[in-house]
C-alpha cells in the first residue's frame, strides 16, 4: 500500500527480507579478514611429534585400561590383558600383579617381578585408553564428546587428534576448564590463544591437558548468522560471503 491510498507505504515481506540481508551484508562485510585461517593452521601444524615426545610414558594406568604385554621367550602367553576393578591384571598366568596408578615402564617391572624374569624381558604398552577422558564442547569437528585421555598432550595436539576445529570457531574464545573435583581445589580456567599457537608458533598458552579437563571452543558471530540465513536467501548470501572467506 502506498502513501495517499489510505495509509503509509509498506514494503512487501520479500522486500523486507532483502533489506534485512542487505543490512547484514553491510554490518558484516567489514568483518571478513584475510589473515590465515586458524582451522587450517591447526591441521597443518607438524610439531606434535616433538611436543609429545615422552607423553605416552607419563600415562598412568587404571581400570579398565587394556595392555599389550610381551615377555621374552614366552610366546605361549596371550599378549593382551585388562586391568580389573581391583587394580590388578585379570590374568592368572601373569601373576595378577597390581598395576593401578603405574606407568607402562613401572608396570613392566611389576609383571617381571611376578613372573620372576629380568625386567628387560617384559614390555608393556597401553592399547586401549578406557579409564580417563577429556571432554570437548563447541566448535570442534564431530559432536560434543568425551575423548580418551592418552597422556599430557597439548590442546593443539588434542584438537589435531580429533580432526580440528570448524571454520566457524572463535579463535579468541577457547578455554580449558580444570575442575579439580578429585583433589578438592578451586577450579582453574586457562585461556588458549589458538591463533598465536597455530599461526604464530607461540606455545605459551598451549596447555598440557590432564585427565577430565574440559575444552571449550566458542563460535564466531558470523557462524551464528550463517546458520540463521533461510535457504531461499542462501545463494545470495554465499555469493557475497563465499568470496570474502577466501584466505
Amino acid at each position: 500500500m502506498r502513501s495517499g491510498e489510505g495509509g503509509p507505504w509498506r514494503l512487501r515481506p520479500a522486500v523486507h527480507a532483502w533489506c534485512r540481508l542487505g543490512l547484514l551484508l553491510t554490518l558484516l562485510g567489514g568483518c571478513a579478514h584475510t589473515r590465515p585461517h586458524v582451522d587450517q593452521a591447526v591441521k597443518a601444524d607438524r610439531g606434535g611429534a616433538a611436543r609429545n615426545e615422552g607423553v605416552g610414558e607419563q600415562y598412568v594406568i587404571r581400570c579398565p585400561d587394556v595392555l599389550e604385554i610381551t615377555v621374552a621367550d614366552r610366546p605361549d602367553l596371550p599378549p593382551r590383558a585388562a586391568v580389573g576393578p581391583d587394580g590388578r591384571l585379570d590374568r592368572d598366568d601373569l601373576g595378577r600383579p597390581r598395576l593401578e596408578g603405574q606407568t607402562a615402564a613401572e608396570a613392566a617391572k611389576a609383571v617381571a617381578a611376578a613372573l620372576a624374569v629380568p625386567p628387560t624381558a617384559v614390555r608393556v604398552r597401553v592399547v586401549e585408553f578406557n579409564s580417563q577422558q577429556v571432554y570437548l564442547f563447541g566448535e570442534v569437528l564431530g559432536q560434543h564428546r568425551a575423548v580418551a585421555y592418552q597422556g599430557p598432550e597439548t590442546v593443539l595436539d588434542l584438537l589435531q587428534r580429533v580432526g580440528g576445529i570448524t571454520p566457524g570457531a572463535a579463535e579468541g574464545d577457547i578455554h580449558v576448564i580444570r575442575a579439580h573435583v578429585a583433589d578438592g581445589h578451586d577450579p582453574e580456567v586457562f585461556h588458549i590463544d589458538l591463533r598465536a599457537i597455530a599461526v604464530g608458533k607461540d606455545m605459551s598458552t598451549n596447555v598440557r591437558l590432564r585427565p577430565f579437563d574440559q575444552v571449550y571452543v566458542g563460535q564466531t558471530r558470523r557462524a551464528v548468522i550463517d546458520r540463521c540465513v533461510p535457504p531461499w536467501l542462501r545463494p545470495a548470501y554465499e555469493a557475497v560471503f563465499g568470496m570474502s572467506r577466501k584466505p
